[in-house]
């Protein structure tokens, strides 16, 4: 933690709950106790705040209304309201905002709201900015999901965006709960795991995680997957090519290999895991055959979704 004010970054797109999650937080905490609260807020959706409410809990609002610079008119704020924590509410069409808060704000948090009737139109129009956000967030709310399986698809790309991230759906009612279960579509209790190509993304997910599953087990890889020597020291890996979002952000997602292994291309595999001393998974060769190369060079980590724009649903958001 800095030296600067205690600071708690909202973000997402307009009308994604943001307002009514920060007012929340205030109504339900006892920091009024022990200080006051600022809320610096970059835009004004549908809800409102409760004023008066807010006073109660030692909070007040200072909303920004792009006559000068961000830094000015939060030092400005600041200095008028002298606050112990602060809360700044986030457009996501404004993502070079963090970038101009004050140093003297320390953001301690960062949680990010998605709006489950728009999430599909945000996913298709806006996705970089998406896994931008996600990448930098230690929480993510789906909010108004009616349902856990409808979430199911988008698993693997918000997971691959950012995988220390707490996902919470948030249903109609305001329940909450754990949004994604990693669906392993083999056994655990098996001493032997195939891992066929559409599989491979939950096996990486799972193993990042928890290596320790695979520990000792006999892994088969059936489809082609990729042998490289990857990074500085030009290690042996095996693996595919993933795109979280676009293919601009493409990555090799792949396993070191124990041995010499001088040769690169497609092989089939058929291996024993090992925790490395060091934490992952490591892949012991028992069988490595040369195979052609995938027919599918490039996971993708995401559902696909039809593009599609709703011009009132855009300028609102864009205006």
């Amino acid at each position: 933690m800095g030296s600067g004010i205690d600071t708690r970054l909202v973000c997402g797109f307009l009308n994604a709950g943001k307002t009514t999650y920060i007012q929340d937080c205030i109504f339900n905490d006892f920091f009024h106790r022990y200080g006051s609260v600022l809320i610096l807020c970059f835009e004004e959706g549908e809800q409102s705040y409760d004023l008066e409410g807010l006073q109660r809990y030692r909070a007040a609002v200072a909303y920004y209304d792009r006559a000068e610079p961000i830094a000015d008119f939060c030092a400005r704020a600041i200095a008028a309201h002298q606050p112990d924590r602060i809360y700044v509410e986030m457009n996501a069409m404004l993502p070079e905002l963090r970038q101009q808060l004050p140093d003297t704000l320390d953001i301690t948090f960062v949680t990010l709201w998605m709006e489950w009737a728009t999430l599909g139109l945000y996913m298709a129009n806006w996705r970089q900015l998406i896994a931008a956000m996600v990448s930098e967030a230690q929480q993510v709310t789906f909010r108004g999901c009616p349902s856990k399986a409808q979430l199911a698809p988008w698993a693997n790309a918000f997971r691959l965006m950012n995988r220390k991230a707490v996902y919470l759906r948030q249903d109609p009612m305001g329940y909450h709960e754990r949004a994604f279960d990693l669906f392993l579509p083999y056994s655990l209790d098996s001493d032997s795991i195939e891992v066929a190509e559409r599989d491979y993304l939950a096996f990486c997910l799972d193993a990042a995680d928890h290596p320790e599953h695979y520990d000792g087990k006999r892994i088969c890889f059936p489809d082609p997957v990729e042998l490289r020597h990857d990074g500085p020291d030009r290690a042996a890996k095996v693996g595919r090519v993933v795109m979280t979002c676009c293919m601009a952000d493409l990555q090799f997602m792949g396993f070191p290999l124990t041995g010499d292994q001088p040769r690169e291309g497609w092989f089939t595999l058929e291996a024993q895991g090992c925790t490395a001393k060091q934490g992952g998974l490591l892949l012991a060769p028992k069988r490595l055959m040369p195979a052609k190369p995938s027919a599918t060079p490039i996971l993708s980590a995401g559902v696909t979704v039809q593009s599609h724009t709703n011009s009132d649903g855009l300028s609102k958001e864009l205006g």
